[in-house]
């Protein structure tokens, strides 16, 4: 056994969040990988007319657990769910189920939290602050507590150009976001107001998930630092890269979404103020291998006294080996054409302005007018007109992924690098994380592949990309058919007004 194999061994876990993206790679990953771990007690919340349990058998028919069902059918024996909602108090979970944890759970995961960029303030401090509360307190209670991780955002500051492996100052106090809250619902504000009250209150912040994050690490800072915590970031996930397969993922927003709508050739204008801007992903099986060694790490620190402070990763692709927009842009021009979408409508070929200014024309001409004209088309057709709300929903997304496309930033991974550092070969090869000679183009072709065939249900195999290619090449030579119409026509139009005197007759 290695020795992170080791430290798990017999260890019983308490994770929330384990339904999400993150949540089920991570605990795929310990049951394939850690044979000896104890119970994985696992928080679900009943939802949509169904129990835990029924949420608990859908949730391992995943194809993620595949691999794991296969190599060892028992694992998943392992897993028990518990009732609960972080946002309520005790985190709803029963007193018995409480009491189990407390004489039973020895490492709490804190993976649960909204990561909708547009939340309301309450609901975001509810799930994203209420709910570290809630854990610190079952970790004061816990008998045998060796460690407790909370996952939080790399993106923890957005005034900063360089962030540090440390916890920033709160925002505000929670007392005084809590008195927000009142004001708002005493208030009675309309929606537009409340939302103008919050951006008041986030100031420099550019959304509810950002802040809540940054104060629900101060909280742990502040009021559990004589707990053995640690605090794990990431910047945006991909789908996976190695494990337990290539290009696994289930969510279809965020990045996703953009990437899906680039591709499908509806999204022709994009703001790129600089190519050579660093953009931030981490591979999802990364960020797993990565979590688990940090938990991991984080004990050894505790138990060897070699720190009194709140141990903080910063788990993202640093200077070493950067990925930048013209390197993605590179990658999709040279692989993209055998992995066009069925679902595309135009070629993709979007294009890039480096001025706000001239986006917002553009964006007027190629996204908005073609969306209300193809409405009214649609409704003389007798259809419904959506183009429209598609075109408000792609704005939407645009404008809360800016704020993680465009912010310059420098990270501090120094605590990762170290860890990476004093893993075991054996530990390195089964919990890989080192980005510093990741292929970026390979790890690309692999997320989007994912993305073809978990969210827009393609059929990717060798014959389909073979027609794919034909069918992008059928669409370069309309699109190219078209602009050179179109600029032949300016020409033409340009000709007639300063040189054709027959014109005005």
């Amino acid at each position: 056994m290695t020795e992170i194999q080791k430290f798990f061994d017999g260890h019983n876990l308490f994770i929330t969040g384990g339904t999400g993206f993150i949540g089920k790679i991570l605990l795929e990953k310990l049951l394939r990988s850690l044979p000896k771990i104890g119970k994985i007690y696992l928080l679900m919340r009943p939802r949509k007319g169904k129990d835990i349990h029924e949420r608990f058998d859908e949730y391992f028919k995943a194809e993620l657990f595949d691999v794991l069902k296969e190599k060892d059918p028992n694992a998943i024996k392992k897993v028990i769910p518990l009732s609960g909602d972080v946002t309520k108090p005790d985190l709803g979970l029963s007193n018995a189920d409480r009491k189990k944890l407390i004489n039973e759970v020895s490492i709490v995961i804190h993976s649960a939290a909204t990561t909708k960029f547009d939340e309301p303030l309450n609901v975001a401090v509810s799930i994203n602050v209420n709910s570290v509360i809630e854990i610190i307190k079952l970790c004061r209670e816990l008998k045998n507590l060796t460690v407790a991780v909370h996952i939080s955002t790399a993106f923890i500051q957005s005034t900063l150009e360089r962030i540090e492996e440390k916890v920033y100052p709160m925002p505000m106090t929670y007392q005084e976001v809590k008195n927000a809250i009142e004001i708002i619902k005493r208030r009675n504000l309309s929606k537009n107001d409340e939302e103008e009250f919050t951006k008041i209150l986030l100031g420099d912040y550019p959304n509810t998930y950002v802040f809540t994050k940054s104060m629900a690490e101060g909280i742990i800072n502040e009021t559990a630092n004589d707990l053995p915590f640690c605090i794990y970031r990431f910047p945006i996930a991909l789908a996976t890269y190695k494990e337990p397969f290539p290009g696994w993922v289930d969510v279809a927003q965020g990045l996703n979404k953009g990437l899906m709508w680039l591709a499908m050739g509806i999204v022709r204008v994009i703001l790129v103020p600089d190519l050579k801007d660093h953009v931030y992903f981490v591979p999802a099986d990364f960020v797993g291998n990565a979590l688990i060694a940090s938990t991991w790490d984080a004990a050894n620190k505790r138990n060897r006294n070699t720190t009194t402070t709140l141990s903080v990763y910063n788990y993202v692709n640093g200077e070493e080996n950067p990925l930048t927009k013209e390197t993605c842009e590179i990658i999709a021009r040279t692989r993209g054409p055998k992995h066009l979408p069925s679902t595309a409508v135009y070629f993709p070929d979007a294009t890039k302005v480096k001025s706000r200014r001239t986006f917002n024309i553009l964006n007027f001409f190629v996204h908005l007018l073609p969306a209300l004209i193809g409405d009214i088309i649609l409704k003389i057709l007798g259809k419904k007109p959506m183009l429209h709300e598609i075109y408000k929903k792609g704005i939407k997304l645009s404008k809360s992924l800016e704020f993680f496309m465009e912010t310059k930033w420098l990270f501090e991974n120094r605590n990762i690098e170290e860890l990476w550092e004093k893993l075991s070969q054996d530990d390195k090869i089964l919990f890989p994380f080192d980005m510093k000679n990741l292929n970026w183009s390979d790890v690309l072709v692999e997320v989007w592949n994912g993305v073809l065939k978990y969210i827009i249900k393609d059929d990717i195999s060798p014959e389909r990309k073979r027609k794919n290619l034909i069918r992008y090449y059928k669409l370069m030579a309309i699109h190219r058919t078209l602009q050179a119409l179109f600029i032949t026509f300016i020409i033409w139009l340009t000709w007639k007004i300063f040189c054709g005197r027959s014109f005005f007759s």
